[in-house]
């Protein structure tokens, strides 16, 4: 006998008959997610997963200090002027963390026809213990609406950490707010904060 009770999970060629509705899918409690078929139990692991009662918030997590120097002109192409900003090195300061930038990331940005520059920066960095973590941060400068103005800096980061002390690292969001560092020319100041 077959145990039905395992995830099912079909490609999108192996669809369920033809005469089946989706109503008859959904009360077998299967889910289609993205052309696949996915059995019941995974949809009731992620009915476990209930949203929290209140609105996200974030809690300070540490400060990256990047220094950068000169920019590659790469031009103006279909979808915007493009740059990248050499990584030159850096470190990292917080509360239970400390380490170091490593030299030879860039930090490529895009700008586009309206004014806003879309920016990847991919690095990496050294925690103190010597673990190499690799770091790609995503996300947007929006120039100032008016002079005085505050304008935008913002970006989602990604860490990859080997498992260990520093698992934490992949398994959060991080939120960025990002400029120029107070009285170190030619640093940007990353501060980075845990979703929570």
């Amino acid at each position: 006998m077959q145990d039905n009770s395992k995830d099912v999970l079909a490609t999108p060629s192996a669809q369920p008959d033809a005469g089946m509705g989706r109503r008859e899918l959904l009360q077998g409690g299967l889910v289609v997610a993205g052309g696949f078929i996915i059995g019941a139990t995974a949809s009731a692991h992620a009915q476990q997963l209930t949203p929290p009662d209140y609105n996200p918030a974030v809690q300070p997590a540490f400060t990256i200090f990047a220094t950068i120097e000169g920019v590659l002109e790469v031009g103006a192409t279909a979808t915007g002027q493009v740059r990248a900003i050499p990584i030159t090195g850096g470190e990292i300061t917080g509360e239970g963390i400390a380490g170091r930038v490593i030299p030879g990331g860039a930090d490529w940005q895009r700008t586009r026809s309206d004014g806003v520059t879309e920016i990847e920066a991919t690095y990496a960095i050294e925690l103190a213990d010597g673990t190499l973590v690799k770091v790609v941060n995503r996300g947007l400068i929006v120039p100032a609406a008016a002079e005085g103005a505050p304008g935008y800096f913002r970006t989602a980061v990604e860490f990859t950490a080997p498992t260990g002390p520093w698992q934490w690292l992949n398994e959060s969001i991080f939120l960025c707010s990002a400029g120029g560092a107070e009285g170190r020319p030619g640093t940007v100041q990353v501060d980075v904060y845990k979703l929570i």
